[in-house]
């Protein structure tokens, strides 16, 4: 093979090799393999924590139903879109570094759907003025030195001041309303919550809405009920007709209590409450976990219901099948118990037994009693085991 062979054969297994597709990406790549910190990844990996399975979401979409779920509708709009900031950058954080979570089928995810992270519940609805706070913030970074950060929130107290209890990681829902009441932007409010975040291209803030002022009702004024005057045509009762004693007034009739007594007020809206039970933000995950395999809850099954014997007339049930196989079967059983039976091949050896047994017996014991002379003995045995076999 000349030089010039071989080196048509090589060309050709290196155009081969060039050729071909790359592998698929494997599920660790896609496990924490997303890495832009500029935009938003297209989709997130929610655990449903109730059925042990894994959702593909829309990223967008899952913005808008958790912040309807954590935040409360008729809040400002700068308090919601503070909010769509926080949970935007806490799901986006999960999606860069994977904690490691497993479910018990093998799938990688991002987030639970539960207090864990954030609540996602697809079957409750999406409400206008949180998807109006996600679309008005889709496009707007919430970064600390040029990376998002984990966001994290809680609830807070009710009608607490604005930035009363910030620690500098952690947003209070109740006091981002407040702010927003003191004409914060969301941008500002972040950077309360949040020590050094930058937020870049934040939406124009929008005013609070006026607050409107209560008109006092008018007081309604007494009028005094006129006095009846009896006609002067009637004439005026004698001195004799009157009677002795006066009668007693009857009781004038009060008006009716026209407002009705207020039942107990009714509790409060509150928001969803954010991560659960941390005092500390937790320290970042290493850049290749190990697995963390969740399993569901055991669904708990219900009880098997307790048979009960029912009253059924037998003699309603004579044209039923399943009766006139029964009555059959009976009968064929017992006609079967009186009808005579071949001995089994088994009884029969047994009775062989049993006679050659007993013939050995009688001839041991006719030589034991009979006399010395053979000619008796020879008469006695037949005749023995003849009686034997009558």
């Amino acid at each position: 093979m000349t030089r010039r062979t071989l080196a048509a054969w090589a060309l050709a297994a290196l155009c081969t090799l060039c050729s071909m597709p790359s592998p698929p990406a494997t599920a660790a790549a896609a496990c924490g393999g997303y890495g832009s910190q500029t935009t938003p990844p297209p989709t997130v990996r929610v655990y449903r924590a109730a059925a042990g399975t894994v959702e593909t979401v829309d990223f967008r979409a899952y913005l808008k139903n958790v912040l309807s779920r954590e935040w409360i509708s008729s809040w400002t709009t700068e308090s919601l879109r503070a909010g769509a900031l926080a949970v935007k950058d806490y799901a986006w954080y999960q999606v860069l570094h994977w904690r490691g979570y497993v479910s018990a089928s093998g799938e990688c995810f991002d987030l639970f759907d539960t207090t864990r992270d954030q609540v996602y519940d697809p079957s409750r609805p999406v409400y206008a003025p949180m998807a109006a706070a996600v679309d008005a913030t889709w496009t707007t970074l919430a970064l600390r030195n040029g990376s998002i950060v984990p966001t994290y929130y809680n609830a807070g107290s009710p009608n607490e001041p604005c930035g009363a209890n910030a620690n500098g990681w952690q947003m209070f829902q109740w006091g981002s309303q407040r702010c927003g009441l003191d004409g914060m932007s969301a941008a500002q409010i972040m950077s309360v919550y949040y020590s050094g975040i930058q937020v870049i291209a934040a939406p124009s803030p929008s005013p609070p809405a006026p607050t409107p002022t209560p008109t006092p009702l008018p007081t309604p004024t007494p009028r005094p009920s006129a006095t009846p005057t009896p006609p002067s045509s009637l004439p005026a009762p004698s001195r004799s007709a009157q009677p002795t004693t006066q009668p007693t007034p009857a009781a004038t009739p009060t008006a009716a209590a026209t407002t009705e007594v207020a039942g107990p007020a009714a509790p409060p809206e509150a928001p969803g409450g954010g991560q659960v039970g941390l005092a500390a933000p937790p320290p970042p995950p290493p850049p290749d976990p190990t697995p963390i395999v969740v399993t569901a809850p055991a669904s708990v099954a219900p009880a098997a219901p307790v048979p009960t014997a029912a009253e059924v007339d037998i003699r309603d049930m004579a044209d039923r099948a399943v009766v006139r196989f029964e009555r059959e079967a009976d009968a064929a059983a017992a006609a079967d118990s009186w009808a005579p039976r071949s001995p089994s091949p088994g009884l029969i050896a047994l009775g062989l037994w049993i006679d050659g047994t007993v013939d050995r017996l009688v001839a041991d014991l006719v030589l034991a009693w009979s006399p010395l002379d053979d000619s008796a003995a020879g008469v006695a045995l037949p005749t023995l085991v003849g009686l034997r076999r009558v």
